[in-house]
């Protein structure tokens, strides 16, 4: 088989010998005193299994095993979803609630009261109105708003 850097083994896909998935090389096992080198591998079902390097077949793009590996599917949850997952939802509602109460406030500085001119968000100084593109203009800050 040769060598195999351990930087070239470490995040390999491993798979048994009829080619079902079984996990990633994670680090390699060494043994103290007597016994044989082994590979440590996350499992798809995220358990850590130690397979020694004699059970080993090959080692290219991919390790291939000598004798099949029995690993649990990984269970899916499809009930409802987790805190976890809701938690960022409202989150991000918040920030947007945020964000429409920070524009509410720069528009009511910027929309006119009868009779005055709208004043820049950004410096305050009163805006211009480019009838060509429809929209106000600070002479100050050089930008449309």
């Amino acid at each position: 088989m040769g060598h195999v850097p351990r930087s070239k083994l470490i995040g390999m896909h491993v798979y048994n010998p009829d080619g079902t998935y079984v996990g990633v090389v994670e680090d390699i096992a060494l043994p103290v005193g007597e016994g044989e080198m082994a590979i440590q591998v996350m499992a798809k079902d995220k358990s850590i299994k130690l397979i020694e390097w004699s059970k080993i077949s090959a080692v290219g793009d991919i390790v291939i095993l000598k004798e099949k590996i029995e690993v649990k599917e990984p269970e899916v949850e499809a009930a409802a979803p987790s805190p976890a997952v809701q938690a960022p939802r409202i989150q991000q509602q918040t920030q947007q609630q945020s964000k429409l109460g920070g524009i509410k406030g720069i528009i009511s500085k910027v929309i006119p009261k009868s009779g005055e001119k709208p004043l820049c968000p950004s410096c305050g100084k009163p805006l211009t109105f480019i009838e060509q593109y429809q929209r106000w203009y600070c002479y100050s800050c050089e930008k449309y708003v």
